[in-house]
């Protein structure tokens, strides 16, 4: 903590890369926009940066201080925002709780970060009050919602109390901002801490990829908790544009922000591009202002994507990326219309490398896996010294993802290392037989995994969803494998399953090891 006088104002630390600073400056330089809308409200960015600051007063007040961790439970709405650049502003550490996670995925993350205050939302007081008898006792709930437990603080009566002026504060770019937690798909989650200095640069680096300005507004639907939500959110913020915190993925609503608020440009991931392009309701909204959607084209089929583009008549953006670096590495964009050539562009202010397993570069056309360091790249996994250090062998981040570098500098998703199917001897990369099978016009989506099999180990299996009005036979699936890929990499069978059955993650990613279990539940 500092005092007020000049010489503490003119402390280095204070006037470092942060949030704090992000959103300093655009209340002075934005002051009168809209910052951030959501179904029945807005705010400007300096009542914004006002309501931030009462609430920073008003954790410091509760005692919470630089490297003490706020978790939050709850679903994207205008309080999670401000709780975000609060805790930033005063160095308190963010720890965003998965709303989909089971009780016992909770409990661990919330007792691995053991965070000071916990806030929740009125949606998710059920899940508060079954955990409630299993956490520390010391720790302050605080209620987003009236009608919470009598023990629980209330949010809106903090900010209330709190002080406008800006918290006098030290706090550095190096300084943990937020834990972001993987999604975990071996294992418990891993907590991905992410620094202030991250954070900024992560928002400035998608600013200017994507050539944002104060005109643009994103439509914020994807959690706050995950990468894809709240670096969408800095960058929106930098550049003085409208963020619409939206609860959840809601075609109709987003249609009727987009017209309201004229927004520019959102994320759409698999399970939510054919609905947001399909939807009875699009052709009724002016949705002239929607510039291009973004996302991970290597998770969808061509004819998904060709659809959705030329239905919505805007462009995809076909991105790479991780919670640990960013979501944005690499990218390319897919003209509205167009098929993606699923090359990417390595985006600036990152090194990558393709690697074998003794870290020596691969050549162009070889296989390898994708390296990376930068300013963007997280700190380091929370409490876990071990992960770390196996994630940052030979100084660089280790992705896990399989990329072939060409000729041009582009690189191309191969398939993730812990995908990678064993079957007689031979190693079958899932993602190879799944762009054979998205081609077939049936297809809306298709996953490959391999199945326990006691003659081969393992086998092929293609789990596939067939596009409505369409009809697809095992015949067809043998047909277009054969022709296009070499006879032990064709699947030994296939299981056609409804969209709904889908086990995802939060970002709509197909979760394998659950697909793994659901088949073989099914037999």
């Amino acid at each position: 903590m500092i005092d007020g006088s000049e010489g503490a104002r003119l402390d280095p630390a204070v006037h470092d890369v942060t949030l704090g600073g992000l959103i300093r400056r655009s209340a002075d330089v934005f002051g009168d926009r809209t910052a951030v809308v959501w179904p029945d409200g807005a705010i400007t960015y300096r009542d914004l940066n006002r309501e931030v600051n009462r609430l920073a007063h008003a954790l410091l007040k509760l005692g919470l201080h630089g490297g003490d961790r706020l978790a939050i439970v709850s679903e994207n709405r205008p309080e999670y925002v401000v709780s975000y650049l609060a805790a930033a502003k005063i160095g308190v550490i963010v720890v965003g709780i998965n709303i989909r996670w089971h009780p016992e995925e909770a409990l661990h993350s919330l007792s691995a970060s053991e965070p000071r205050a916990l806030m929740v939302s009125g949606r998710f007081q059920s899940l508060l009050d079954e955990m409630r008898s299993r956490l520390d006792p010391a720790l302050m709930t605080i209620a987003l919602d009236e009608g919470a437990a009598e023990q629980d603080l209330n949010f809106s009566h903090l900010v209330a109390g709190g002080s406008p002026e800006e918290p006098l504060v030290a706090v550095q770019g190096s300084d943990i901002h937020n834990i972001l937690y993987t999604s975990g798909t071996t294992g418990h989650p891993k907590g991905a801490m992410i620094s202030q200095r991250a954070a900024v640069l992560r928002g400035l680096r998608i600013a200017q990829w994507f050539g944002l300005s104060e005109s643009d507004g994103h439509v914020g639907w994807l959690p706050l908790f995950h990468v894809g939500g709240d670096e969408s959110l800095y960058a929106t913020l930098v550049t003085g544009g409208c963020f619409a915190a939206l609860p959840a993925f809601d075609p109709a609503v987003m249609f009727r922000l987009i017209e309201q608020h004229r927004l520019t440009w959102t994320i759409l991931v698999p399970g939510t591009v054919t609905a947001f392009a399909q939807h009875p309701e699009r052709g009724r909204h002016d949705l002239s202002s929607l510039r291009f959607a973004g996302g991970y084209a290597d998770l969808l089929s061509d004819s998904v994507l060709e659809e959705f583009s030329s239905a919505v008549g805007i462009p995809y953006y076909d991105a790479y990326g991780q919670t640990e670096t960013s979501y944005l590495v690499a990218w390319h964009n897919t003209p509205s219309g167009s098929l993606p050539t699923r090359r990417k562009r390595p985006a600036p202010l990152l090194d990558i490398r393709l690697v074998d397993e003794n870290m020596r570069d691969v050549p162009v056309g070889a296989t390898g896996e994708m390296v990376v360091r930068g300013p963007t790249v997280m700190s380091g996994y929370w409490r876990d010294p071990r992960a770390t250090a196996e994630a940052f062998r030979g100084g660089w981040l280790h992705t896990g993802d399989l990329f072939v570098r060409h000729e041009d500098g582009t690189v191309q998703f191969r398939d993730r290392q812990k995908s990678l199917i064993k079957t007689g001897g031979e190693n079958v990369y899932p993602a190879e037989v799944e762009r054979v099978l998205s081609q077939l016009p049936a297809v809306q989506e298709v996953c490959v995994v391999g199945v326990p099999d006691e003659k081969w180990g393992e086998a092929v299996h293609a789990v596939i969803v067939v596009r409505p009005g369409h009809r697809l036979t095992w015949g067809e699936v043998d047909a277009a494998c054969l022709t296009h890929l070499a006879r032990y990499k064709r699947p030994r069978g296939v299981t056609f399953i409804e969209e709904h059955e889908v086990p995802r993650s939060t970002t709509g990613k197909i979760q394998r090891t659950a697909m793994v279990a659901q088949l073989l539940q099914r037999k």
